[in-house]
């Protein structure tokens, strides 16, 4: 591990986890496969088993191989010269031990006497199974864009709004370019439910009520405002402020609470949403289409071509000369 740490290298020791524990060969195979390289020692024991029989260190070692990391294996120069106390008393463990050790030296090995020894092998073993199968690594985050990287994803972002732009192109071109005249619209009125906030006998008081307007004039109001994108509620906004200066010059007195310059009128839920779906069903609106950002939750709407074509002719001042003209 000294050794890896000398070559910039972050060495991640299976002996650091508890074998036999299937959550943590979970934690184990996924540290293999987020590594380059995978280097298996070799010494006189066998080791832990699974329940088929298999070594911890066998089972990581068949894993790499199998998800394709590079491996290495160092096996022991001398296995006969190996202490006793640190080798196996069982046959069987000799036997698999033996064998996993063919299996190791089927792909590169390096002996190893002593661990000074063992540490130059890993050292020159790593250089070569680095310059023969290069693989991605770790790199501090402040180093990880390239100048190519940033070309690249200057580019892409490029390549995204075009596509953008040519979206919102083509569904302007598919906009509604008429208005649906099977829905009431122009001179046919509609009934607005509404909240009016003003002077009672003891003071600010509130009352509910209703207006009719004419959907031409709703248009007109809410129209201009939505030449662009509007959020829905500046433009619920704007038709309460336009409905609170209707009752302000209400002269008939239908109003029980007088209206003052500080009160208010707010429509109801239910009556702005039949304006919108009545505007929609006209298709003299559609919902935004830009890019917001992620606080920002409100609906927008905006004019179709229709809408749009409607709006000018009811708002337009036409030339004196021809004064019928739209």
């Amino acid at each position: 591990m000294q050794a890896l740490l000398e070559m910039d290298c972050l060495p991640a020791g299976m002996e650091l986890f508890p074998a036999g524990n299937t959550d943590q060969w979970t934690l184990i195979r996924k540290v293999i496969e987020q590594s380059d390289y995978y280097l298996v020692i070799l010494g006189g024991r066998y080791g832990s088993v699974t329940e088929a029989g298999l070594s911890y260190t066998e089972k990581e070692y068949d894993h790499a191989v199998k998800v394709g990391i590079p491996v290495m294996g160092f096996v022991p120069a001398e296995p006969d010269a190996i202490p006793v106390g640190k080798t196996d008393r069982s046959d069987a463990a000799i036997e698999k031990l033996a064998a996993f050790r063919i299996k190791v030296q089927q792909k590169m090995t390096k002996d190893w006497k002593n661990a000074e020894d063992l540490g130059s092998k890993v050292t020159r073993g790593l250089i070569h199974l680095i310059k023969n199968n290069p693989r991605p690594g770790w790199v501090r985050g402040d180093h990880a864009m390239t100048p190519e990287t940033r070309a690249e994803i200057a580019e892409l972002t490029a390549k995204i709004a075009g596509y953008e732009k040519k979206e919102a192109e083509t569904f302007s071109t598919a906009a509604p370019t008429k208005m649906d005249q099977s829905f009431a619209h122009g001179q046919e009125t509609v009934t607005l439910d509404l909240k009016h906030k003003g002077i009672g006998n003891y003071g600010q008081d509130s009352e509910d009520g209703d207006l009719t307007y004419t959907w031409d004039e709703i248009v007109e109001v809410l129209g201009p405002f939505m030449l662009d994108e509007a959020p829905e509620p500046a433009l619920r906004k704007k038709l309460d402020n336009h409905m609170h200066i209707d009752i302000q010059n209400d002269r008939e007195g239908n109003w029980s609470v007088e209206p003052y310059a500080n009160g208010s009128a707010s429509i109801s839920d239910k009556s702005w949403g039949a304006i919108i779906v009545q505007l929609r069903a006209l298709r003299l609106i559609t919902t935004g289409s830009k890019k917001r950002t992620v606080s920002d939750n409100a609906v927008y709407w905006k004019l179709t071509q229709a809408g749009d074509d409607y709006l000018v002719s009811l708002r337009a001042v036409p030339t004196a000369a021809n004064p019928n003209a739209h």
